[in-house]
């Protein structure tokens, strides 16, 4: 009969672990961080607008990790470092993972445009053979930045199933006899604006930004709001319906931040909500 009561004490005393370790368990999970990769200019500035409401809707801290290229953000997230990222949109995501052979990174909402902007330092009835013109390397934003300037007659591609991955490979026609010449995206700002041998530049939004250039008042013609390169929410497949991967969506798709976008960047970065 003792040896009853002992077993029974020690069966309530696991009993009892159990629920504490499981207490302490939730209680540390809810502590977590939930950790965004974004660009600095506008994706951070976004998220640091909507991190008290986030926390305040979760009671989970909002870490936001700087990234200031296109490659890592992507890596980290498949890597699991991070649980989203903001700073790309999905025809970039799209030709990153097919490249690099990574599978479960998918679009969880599409926030705003930042659209591509053509930095010119002379009038484009002086362009003359031979002129500089740097465009992002990186395939989708190559192709885009091409597209633009077809757009806009400077030069014409050969039709092919796919513009969007469009290279210099692909100009059949280059009226003003332009060479150009391929970059990291956030290498372009700086380049434009200290390279005396470049005469333009296409520049993805963020970076023009980030480099006091802005595509409504500085560039010579830019995308329209239109663009179909909505800048994105990009999670891992398995967490499209998380429960924080829909905390951020709802406080990011709000009429305060559509305002505040709309406000804060004058026309450079448009909400797509």
């Amino acid at each position: 009969m003792k040896k009853s009561k002992t077993l029974g004490k020690v069966f309530v005393s696991l009993i009892l672990l159990v629920v504490l370790f499981s207490v302490v368990g939730f209680s540390a999970a809810k502590s977590k961080s939930f950790k965004v990769g974004a660009s600095p200019v506008p994706h951070a500035e976004i998220l640091e607008f909507v991190k008290d409401d986030f926390e305040q809707k979760t009671g989970v801290k909002l870490d936001i990790i700087i990234f200031t290229d296109y490659v890592q953000p992507n890596l980290a997230l498949a890597d699991g470092s991070i649980d989203a990222n903001y700073f790309q949109h999905e025809p970039y995501l799209l030709t990153f993972v097919k490249e690099r052979k990574i599978e479960g990174l998918v679009c969880a909402a599409k926030i705003h445009v930042e659209p591509m902007g053509f930095y010119l330092k002379k009038d484009l009835k002086d362009l003359k053979k031979g002129d500089i013109i740097i465009i992002p390397n990186d395939v989708t934003n190559e192709g885009r930045a091409l597209l633009l300037l077809e757009q806009h007659g400077l030069i014409k591609l050969r039709e092919r199933e796919d513009p969007l991955v469009a290279t210099v490979k692909d100009i059949v026609e280059n009226p003003y006899n332009l060479t150009f010449k391929e970059l990291e995206a956030p290498y372009l700002p700086r380049t434009y604006k200290t390279d005396k041998n470049v005469v333009g530049a296409v520049i993805n939004t963020n970076y023009a930004m980030e480099a006091d250039l802005n595509p409504l008042k500085d560039a010579v013609f830019f995308e329209g709001a239109e663009s179909p390169y909505a800048n994105i929410i990009a999670v891992r497949e398995e967490r499209l319906n998380d429960e924080l991967v829909k905390a951020l969506i709802e406080v990011l798709t709000t009429d305060k931040v559509r305002n505040f976008i709309l406000e804060k960047y004058n026309g450079a970065v448009v909400p797509v909500f």
